[in-house]
């Protein structure tokens, strides 16, 4: 939402020259640049793959990652993959990093000198950063003739990681960029992805219900060749890719639409089944598809209704939660203090399905024809409760279930989100723990108070 709000030039020219095709329901399923490039580059979770976080001694090189352009190396592509923020590299900043070059064409080296030579990172020499690289990424798909197949991904993260805002100065270049390409032929024969991670996670904007919806549905185009459209395989997967525009979509989508783009499927009509992670873009997909289908946790869900929270409630969860926090700090007491509650700014609470709750069974012996008549009143409760806390002031958005039959609260701390800025209040820790970070207020921060 914010690449549309930001850059009107750019998808104006993506959607109207180029034919890309916007998916409007393609959300997010984590916190974060890997949260959300592991599921479209290995199709699968963080937690779910060999540890390679590098402050654990037995962590390994993301190198045991199963990752996409392998398969396309594999089958004969030239292979690209560029970040221009290498002190903040996906995996790199708090993974251990590549052993080894990962693709044939890899921008890291370049970026970690260039680093240290610019003392204003944004500019190399008297020309901003942002058009260097897009000339880079143009000589990836120039130098090499048409008939060689290529895969590139490109990052670019310096201008917009700290002030989103800034994106806006690049608009005009970003779609001429596109322009010279599309224009130049040289994407006659490429399907064109054009996406961002996430949007702002901490900003003014983000503790809006508008910087909320942001955050989760990121920027997701696909742009199909003109020649393939008019081939019997090409008109049925642009059909269903547009269909498909307005489906519930997530990254371990664009997983699975790679290996279709590697293997072109025979099935391209048949509704994909709801019961897998990932579905391609270029088969159907049902419009019923639900967060639980996709492997969506709560708390990432633009899905859902939601009606103002219980304030008691939401009091009892707030303190389930910093005592969570804190007993997930407690490790590192003797830097991070412990947190209390300052105040409680909103609550709000998922409300179930009115048909769920209703349901009675069938009225008829195949179970065919529904029966909504009971008046069940549901006991189980997704929360979401933003808050603030001191010392620090810092924001947090956390996603809870309570179940007040019984009266258990359920946190995890995989759905709890710092969403302003904490500085430099957690440097004592950064280096030595970067997950407790989010939650760390150093002492010396408070003394400096």
């Amino acid at each position: 939402m914010a690449f549309q709000r930001l850059l009107p030039k750019t998808v104006e020219y993506l959607e109207n020259k180029m034919k890309a095709i916007t998916l409007n329901g393609y959300n997010i399923v984590g916190d974060g640049t890997p949260q959300a490039y592991i599921p479209i580059l290995i199709g699968k979770t963080e937690l779910e793959l060999p540890l390679t976080r590098k402050r654990y001694p037995e962590a390994k090189y993301v190198d045991v990652y199963p990752f996409i352009w392998n398969n396309f190396s594999d089958n004969g592509y030239i292979t690209m993959y560029g970040e221009d923020a290498a002190e903040i590299g996906t995996f790199t900043y708090r993974l251990k990093g590549f052993q080894k070059q990962p693709t044939d064409h890899y921008t890291r080296p370049f970026y970690l000198l260039s680093e240290k030579h610019f003392s204003d990172p944004q500019c190399f020499g008297s020309e901003p950063q942002y058009k260097s690289w897009f000339n880079y990424g143009r000589e990836f798909m120039t130098k090499y003739p048409n008939d060689i197949p290529k895969f590139g991904i490109l990052h670019h993260s310096l201008l917009s990681h700290d002030n989103i805002s800034s994106v806006n100065i690049i608009d005009e270049d970003l779609k001429a960029h596109f322009q010279q390409l599309f224009e130049g032929g040289y994407f006659d024969n490429a399907i064109v992805f054009v996406a961002s991670d996430h949007g702002h996670r901490f900003s003014a904007l983000r503790e809006t219900q508008q910087g909320q919806l942001e955050e989760r549905l990121p920027f997701m185009s696909i742009a199909l060749p003109e020649k393939f459209k008019l081939t019997e395989k090409g008109k049925k997967i642009y059909i269903n890719l547009k269909a498909n525009a307005d489906a519930l979509t997530t990254p371990f989508d664009i997983y699975e639409t790679f290996l279709d783009i590697l293997s072109l499927p025979d099935q391209l009509d048949t509704e994909q089944s709801n019961n897998k992670r990932g579905l391609s873009l270029f088969r159907p997909i049902s419009k019923t598809r639900s967060c639980q289908d996709a492997d969506i946790e709560s708390h990432w869900c633009t899905c859902l209704r939601w009606q103002k929270g219980d304030n008691k409630i939401a009091e009892k969860l707030v303190k389930a939660v910093i005592e969570t926090i804190n007993d997930y700090t407690k490790i590192e007491r003797n830097l991070c203090a412990p947190l209390n509650i300052d105040k409680i700014l909103n609550s709000k609470k998922l409300v179930p399905n009115e048909q769920l709750l209703k349901y009675a069974g069938s009225t008829d012996i195949d179970g065919q024809f529904p029966k909504f008549n009971e008046n069940a009143v549901a006991s189980f409760a997704t929360y979401m409760i933003i808050f603030t806390t001191s010392p620090g002031n810092a924001k947090y958005e956390a996603t809870v279930q309570y179940d007040q039959k019984i009266d258990k609260i359920t946190v995890d701390m995989l759905t709890i989100s710092h969403i302003n800025k904490y500085g430099d209040t957690a440097h004592c820790i950064i280096d030595k723990n970067y997950f407790l970070a989010t939650y760390c207020v150093c002492y010396d921060k408070i003394f400096k108070a």
